[in-house]
């Protein structure tokens, strides 16, 4: 008898289902611990800003909240599971980017990927179209993770 995946359901809004992303990133890294319930942020609309915290985690709540900018279809899957895996690292190992953080966040597969994929795509989740040559006195864009 042959076995056949079950089809996931079509994402409500926007372009990723969030529910199979998280599923995975628990079931190949965190599969000792309860799953965490996952979950899209609210949309705030600003035309550009300075900085963007692409993922969160309650710790009274237990729950990772993913930006909701990063539904779309132009960022890819394995990104939005690099922030899954940070916000879950964050479960696991507390609030702090120590060492101990950083080298079991470089064991996420795409780890790499995921880096290089935000260092030349920051600026279309800023809301700008283009990049902008980073003068002397401006401040370089910000990322949070937590």
């Amino acid at each position: 008898m042959e076995t056949q995946a079950l089809p996931l359901a079509l994402p409500q809004h926007g372009h990723h289902h969030l529910a199979s992303l998280a599923a995975e990133v628990h079931r190949t890294y965190f599969f000792d611990m309860p799953p965490l319930h996952v979950r899209w942020g609210h949309q705030i609309h600003r035309k550009s800003r300075q900085s963007i915290r692409l993922g969160s985690y309650n710790h009274v709540t237990t729950e990772i909240r993913i930006h909701p900018s990063l539904n779309a279809a132009h960022i890819p899957a394995f990104f939005i599971q690099s922030i899954i895996h940070h916000e879950y690292l964050h479960h696991k190992l507390g609030p702090s980017h120590n060492r101990r953080f950083h080298a079991h966040e470089r064991k996420f597969r795409y780890f790499r990927e995921a880096q290089e994929w935000i260092r030349r795509n920051l600026f279309v989740l800023l809301g700008r179209r283009t990049r902008r040559r980073e003068r002397v006195r401006e401040a370089p864009p910000q990322l949070a993770l937590f």
